[in-house]
């Protein structure tokens, strides 16, 4: 018989003080109580149409959050992340494909979770995953889950995928979901993004792939894809070779939705960097982003959502 492993009781007490003080210093660094909702924010959401058909059993957003880091273009994220989680109340996301999750994000996304949880919940530092997944544990449960960095690209922490397999906690419907970030086209650096891109298509392609043959249901892969579809505006920078190189193989929720939705910001019909492809035999009931004009002070990036039915 092996013996069982004793662990001195100092270790152990170094562990819970170390937790503690971990535990401690996200609450204080993801509260954002004293920040208030920029105006028109409420009224905005109040007016737009959060509902959802009565067959759709799974509701995916995808959500650029945009970092804090000022470098980047980003501001502070606690007045941002009480707009999106004011977001998550009212749509009721299933599932969320996030990406820039910052350790400021983080500790807000920590602190004021709710019923979701994160995937792959690393804290800080160099083990800090910017790109993820958040599920709501009250609607679906988290059957198994993966990641993998890209063989190429510019940030490991931010080149990647998260995936998680999911069931529907009421109709049993089982999916799976990965969130992603790809490289972009920098001027001066056209050809060697563009290949990066590429060799990221293809790495996303075949875990798309790979997890529908092992789990035999559909796979939604949603995420900042850095590359626009209908073309962009800009046949190079918006490199619109590589959102055709994975339409080929996924089915972009936002052509095949019976009905689409959007904001006074931004026309659902208009090129976007963040999509949510599919594949597998469902239908999809909606296709919306939320771009009311008051969500650019949430993020450069309007989330978007597909109703799965």
């Amino acid at each position: 018989m092996k013996k069982a492993l004793k662990i001195p009781l100092t270790l152990l007490l170094l562990f819970a003080f170390g937790a503690a003080i971990f535990a401690g210093a996200i609450s204080i660094r993801g509260n954002y109580d004293k920040y208030i909702l920029p105006d028109g924010f409420e009224e905005a959401v109040s007016k737009a149409d959060t509902s959802r058909s009565d067959d759709t059993y799974a509701r995916i957003m995808s959500a650029n959050l945009l970092v804090n880091y000022e470098s980047w273009g980003g501001t502070d994220a606690h007045k941002r992340a009480k707009m999106f989680f004011y977001i998550l109340g009212a749509y009721k996301p299933d599932v969320v494909a996030i990406q820039e999750m910052s350790n400021q994000w983080y500790c807000c996304l920590t602190k004021n979770r709710g019923s979701f949880r994160l995937v792959y919940p690393v804290s800080s530092g160099a083990m800090l995953h910017m790109t993820g997944l958040m599920y709501n544990s009250d609607t679906v449960t988290l059957l198994d889950y993966g990641r993998m960095e890209y063989t190429q690209g510019d940030n490991k922490k931010l080149r990647r995928i998260v995936w998680g397999f999911f069931e529907d906690n009421e109709t049993k419907k089982q999916y799976v979901v990965t969130s992603t970030h790809f490289d972009l086209i920098r001027k001066g650096n056209e050809n060697e993004e563009l290949n990066i891109m590429n060799t990221q298509a293809s790495e996303q392609l075949d875990i798309a792939l790979k997890l529908e043959k092992r789990f035999n249901c559909p796979v939604i892969s949603a995420g900042d894809f850095n590359a626009m579809d209908n073309g962009g505006y800009d046949n190079q920078y918006y490199a619109p070779t590589v959102y055709n190189t994975i339409a080929q193989t996924l089915t972009d929720t936002k052509y095949i939705a019976k009905t689409k939705t959007d904001g006074d910001g931004r026309n659902v019909d208009k090129p976007t960097f963040d999509h949510i492809f599919l594949k597998g035999d469902v239908a999809v009931n909606r296709y919306s982003i939320i771009s009311d004009s008051v969500m650019t002070q949430m993020s450069d990036h309007y989330p978007i959502f597909a109703d799965i039915a």
